[in-house]
């Protein structure tokens, strides 16, 4: 009797302390403040709340200068971040120079930079969001805890690009792969030509050591992440071109390509990134594609890039998509890819295909490449077409080439505007010319490496005037992202019509991505809905855009005129010109000025020129290249 007492009492605490606790923690739940995202709490930066008077006047587009923190958890850690600020306003491009992450004790880590008031996916909606984002705060390779495990923050679907990948290489000798491999690293197009013809290297050869690389490095190793798509029959295409052997071969004629993620294709999915659309296999080509492909170049694959083009929030990290993850910087994980071309650039810099193409609006194909050292071209507006390409603004999209060296920019180029000269590039292109150095961002400062792009534009023949200045147009940030947000809901709603997506409105991608927001819009997607709720009328888009070209054209032209100058160079990633001359429509070109000696930061230099003077400036660009004698490849190893 006693015993079955002490059972009974047993089992009624026992019951009672089960019930109290499941009742406390849905009370606990039930009462958590809702979020705009369903990003867990770990998973987010915690920022330390500002008044309410200064949160109003942090809304207007460029002018905040608040210092902020942000603490992330990692044990008894936390990732402190000096953040480098979107490209809304030239104001702070100015000062986005540098930027340093690493690993303090401290639990109120405080960034080290002035940054934009959006800092996170609870920016309220009538914020206006940044549609270019040169650099966002990138963690780069964090410290995987028991609750996040690195791989599910950072990499998603590695058998999309490793299954293909396996299945080409079984057909061939890897070792004999790897031996031919220190031949192709660094090489450019020509290089490459000249191997293939003497018998040294096959483009079956070619196509593999890329494939191998990709393996290695993007998709185990340091895990760059750079690759999302991979075509499966790329090592047969090879093969059939070293069958053909065929005379008078184009300039491209067997190069493997890798096409950023957003450029259509009829083999390989289509997506900007996206889940919503990362499997969509467009039912054309883009029109860029075709003049690869008639010119003899063999389509790799794709190449991860910031989802929609850095249209989806604020607080998305550069290089990161909801369908592949986080790309990286193969110079340092600490550093930022930079733009949404990021993937194409890392593909460059990394010897994974012999040409990478991007697409800009706004900085996204020179910012990228300036951060992982490479040479990124973007075109005159309209010189090259962008049919067939996800928009963000058809009137500003704009693709262009990274590559590892200016001649295979401008061979790419020729290819892509459909110009059949094939003038060689001319070392003594900067003799007698007036070049302009842009006094902003680290121009102003006297490195050893400013001083090197000094000396070496003046070795080439150049005359250097500096301390060229360009107004501060703060209108221009506000309408820009304005009409930005027009342009996007209208042109991508008549894209994805046209081309019959399996989603076929902005609304409904919106509306998938609240179907798993874990995976579908981790970092949530205030500016996709920003864009949704544009009121602006075409004809208002029209007149905005007109007025928006024709302040910034005259500028630019108004300085290169005054100053007489053929050409404005800005040092490092930021510079108001690169923020204009996009919306202007000037041509664009950055070449790699040298590392920092403590973290090994990559270093650029931008040219920008007149409207349609694009194979002048390809022509300057390469004089200084080949004067200055810039770039090193990445190490490719766990850093």
């Amino acid at each position: 009797m006693k015993r079955r007492i002490i059972i009974i009492c047993a089992t009624v605490i026992t019951t009672f302390s089960v019930t109290g606790t499941y009742l406390y923690l849905t009370s606990q739940q039930t009462s958590a403040p809702e979020r705009t995202s369903s990003i867990s709490k770990k998973d987010l930066p915690t920022f330390k709340p500002k008044d309410s008077n200064q949160h109003d006047k942090d809304k207007k587009i460029g002018s905040n200068k608040e210092n902020f923190k942000l603490e992330t958890g990692f044990g008894n850690k936390t990732l402190e971040v000096g953040r480098l600020t979107g490209k809304v306003s030239q104001e702070s491009v100015h000062k986005n120079k540098n930027f340093e992450i690493k690993l303090t004790k401290d639990k109120t880590a405080e960034a080290k930079k002035k940054g934009s008031s959006k800092l996170n996916n609870t920016t309220p909606n009538n914020t206006l969001p940044s549609k270019v984002k040169p650099g966002k705060v990138n963690p780069g390779k964090q410290e995987p805890t028991e609750e996040t495990p690195i791989q599910d923050i950072n990499f998603y679907d590695k058998e999309r690009v490793m299954d293909p990948i396996d299945a080409q290489l079984e057909s061939l000798d890897i070792a004999a792969l790897e031996e031919k491999e220190h031949l192709v690293i660094g090489a450019d197009i020509a290089k490459l030509q000249n191997l293939i013809a003497t018998n040294q290297l096959s483009y079956k050869e070619l196509a593999g050591i890329y494939l191998n690389r990709i393996k290695k490095h993007d998709q185990n190793g340091i895990m760059l992440n750079a690759i999302t798509e991979v075509s499966p029959t790329i090592i047969a295409e090879a093969e059939q071109l070293d069958n053909q052997n065929e005379p008078n071969k184009p300039a491209l004629y067997g190069m493997p390509v890798v096409l950023k993620d957003n450029i259509g294709t009829i083999t390989l999915p289509t997506s900007a990134g996206t889940v919503a659309l990362k499997d969509w296999v467009m039912e054309k080509d883009a029109a860029i594609v075709d003049k690869l492909k008639t010119n003899g170049a063999l389509i790799l694959g794709k190449t991860n890039m910031s989802e929609w083009a850095a249209a989806m929030d604020d607080g998305v990290p550069n290089g990161y998509s909801g369908k592949k993850g986080r790309s990286k910087n193969p110079y340092s994980s600490e550093l930022d890819p930079l733009g949404s071309s990021s993937g194409s650039a890392t593909a460059a810099t990394c010897d994974f295909a012999a040409i990478a193409i991007g697409t800009e609006t706004n900085g996204s194909i020179i910012l990228p490449a300036g951060a992982q050292s490479v040479v990124g071209f973007k075109p005159s507006q309209g010189l090259v077409s962008n049919e067939g390409i996800i928009p963000l603004s058809s009137r500003f999209d704009t693709p262009g080439p990274l590559t590892r060296t200016v001649t295979d920019a401008y061979l790419t180029t020729n290819v892509l505007m459909d110009e059949a000269s094939q003038t060689p590039l001319s070392k003594d292109a900067l003799k007698n010319k007036r070049i302009g150095l842009l006094s902003d961002d680290e121009s102003n400062e006297e490195t050893a490496i400013l001083k090197k792009i000094k000396k070496d534009l003046t070795t080439a023949g150049a005359t250097v005037i500096e301390g060229i200045t360009l107004e501060e147009l703060e209108q221009v940030d506000t309408d820009y992202i304005t009409l930005l947000n027009a342009d996007f809901k209208r042109d991508l709603n008549q894209f994805l019509q046209i081309n019959r997506s399996p989603m076929s409105t902005l609304e409904s991608i919106i509306a998938f991505n609240k179907t798993n927001p874990t995976r579908n819009m981790k970092f949530g997607q205030s500016e996709l809905v920003a864009s949704q709720n544009s009121t602006m009328t075409k004809q208002e888009a029209d007149n905005v855009a007109n007025e928006l070209i024709h302040i910034t054209q005259n500028e630019l032209d108004s300085v290169l005129q005054n100053e007489r100058l053929d050409a404005i160079v800005s040092a490092g990633v930021g510079g108001s010109v690169k923020f204009l001359a996009p919306i202007a429509g000037n041509p664009e070109l950055t070449i790699p000025a040298g590392y920092d000696t403590e973290s090994n930061q990559p270093k650029s230099l931008t040219f920008v020129s007149k409207r349609n003077t694009d194979i002048a400036l390809l022509n300057m660009g390469y004089a200084y290249e080949q004067i200055s004698k810039n770039r090193k490849s990445p190490i490719l190893t766990n850093q």
